[in-house]
């Protein structure tokens, strides 16, 4: 019995030592876990601040727009008044030139009738000469009786005409004044639109100045903007880089014990007839193709509508469509088997599926027809395996909801593991010769 305490004590030392990884592994799973879903969720905030973000953009995107439209219409009402000026001023020089020759045809009429005046006044002094003699005196100062008569005519003749030329003259003369008149007073009037105008182009001038600056606050605002949400998305790939980074670090032991061994086939292919187009992990296209640089699982070509068979006996986890989330994103319709030899595996970019969640399959049993869902290039199957458990138990593969970049303030529903429990489904699948692959 005294050694009973020491017993005891080795027990729990024993316990200790055997479970105490365990429970370290637990926890830091479920801290990882935990630290994933809070990023998750922060992330989930700042796509929300970039959608945010975004419509403050298409809102100075439309306030810039507007700014343009009107400032292309006061450019409009600028050339418009333009031509009003140009139109006015050359009415106005029309009318200058008008008047100068009026009042250069007045000058001619003044210098006509002074003419005409100077003969008349000759000619009166002539009559009042020859009327300040006697009859007697102006006979015999003419050689005849004839000749009398022939001068007086003479006089007459020329003072009727100088007359009513003169006359002419000055009624062509003050026509020709009131005409000068009017076209002053026309000069003078289009003088006045002609200032209306320029007024009127110097505030349609601030008005530009005003709404050029209001733009220039704009483009500001604008540039600041997508520099905001550039930083945004930068923070957000930041976080996806984390939470990628977290998922690969997950306490995940994989046990290889608890899973078949690898040349010994236990998948049936998935299609009848079989053609490789991307196989696992780092290829050509993934770097390209995907935020991780490294494929999930195995592409095969299959038109719209192939049979989709189940690769091994197991149960249906789950089905879903990721379209309904975020459309032409991730797997489009999947479905997620659970195995019973340790792996499970996910059939995804499908047109639709024939079995649901809780339906137990065999293998070669149909589940679904392949199609071109969710993100695509071209109809083809894709197949995803995965380590169901670890070593210590912990969840390989799962169905849970992960915030999608591409459609902010969406959540997926999908089949997700941490990175080191996806596994090459080649390795499980028949043995096969380089004519089932397109790339090698």
């Amino acid at each position: 019995m005294k050694f009973l305490p020491l017993k005891i004590g080795l027990v729990v030392l024993f316990t200790f030592l055997v479970y105490t990884p365990h429970i370290q592994s637990q926890t830091s799973l479920s801290e990882l876990e935990d630290r994933i879903r809070s990023i998750g969720e922060e992330r989930a905030e700042l796509e929300r601040e970039a959608e945010r973000i975004r419509e403050e953009l298409t809102e100075v995107g439309s306030e810039k727009g507007a700014l343009n439209k009107e400032l292309a219409r006061i450019e409009g009402e600028q050339k418009s008044l333009d031509n009003t000026i140009k139109r006015t001023q050359n009415e106005i020089d029309m009318l200058s030139v008008e008047i100068n020759k009026t009042e250069e045809e007045i000058s001619r009429y003044n210098s006509k009738i002074t003419t005409n005046a100077q003969n008349l006044a000759s000619i009166l002094r002539g009559i009042h000469h020859d009327e300040s003699q006697t009859i007697l005196e102006f006979i015999s100062s003419s050689k005849s009786i004839a000749d009398f008569y022939a001068n007086r005519d003479t006089y007459q003749r020329l003072q009727v005409p100088l007359i009513t030329t003169t006359n002419t003259l000055r009624t062509n003369k003050t026509a020709a004044f009131e005409k000068t008149e009017e076209l002053s007073e026309e000069q003078q009037a289009l003088n006045k639109e002609q200032a209306i105008l320029s007024d009127q182009k110097e505030i349609i001038k601030e008005q530009e100045a005003e709404k050029n600056s209001i733009l220039e606050a704009t483009e500001k605002k604008e540039s600041s903007i997508k520099n905001n949400l550039a930083t945004t998305l930068d923070t957000i790939a930041a976080l996806d880089a984390e939470i990628r980074s977290f998922e690969s670090t997950l306490q995940f032991a994989l046990n290889k014990n608890n899973l078949p061994s690898e040349g010994t086939t236990p998948f049936a292919w998935p299609l009848e007839k079989v053609l490789v187009t991307q196989r696992f992990g780092k290829t050509v296209s993934s770097e390209r193709l995907y935020v991780s640089g490294s494929h999930s699982g195995v592409d095969f070509r299959a038109a719209i509508g192939t049979p989709v068979y189940a690769v091994a006996d197991g149960m249906v986890k789950g089905v879903g469509n990721t379209d309904e989330q975020c459309y032409r994103a991730s797997f489009g319709k999947w479905i997620f088997i659970e195995h019973n030899n340790g792996l499970s595996t996910t059939s995804a970019h499908l047109s639709s599926f024939v079995v649901g969640a809780g339906d137990t399959v065999s293998k070669g049993d149909l589940i679904g027809y392949s199609g071109n869902s969710g993100r695509s290039t071209a109809p083809h199957l894709h197949l995803t395996v995965y380590a169901t458990k670890g070593i210590d138990g912990e969840q390989g593969a799962r169905i849970t909801e992960r915030p999608s970049a591409a459609c902010p303030g969406s959540n997926y529903r999908m089949p997700l593991a941490p990175t080191n429990a996806y596994l090459d489904p080649l390795k499980y699948l028949p043995v096969t010769d380089s004519t089932y692959f397109k790339h090698n």
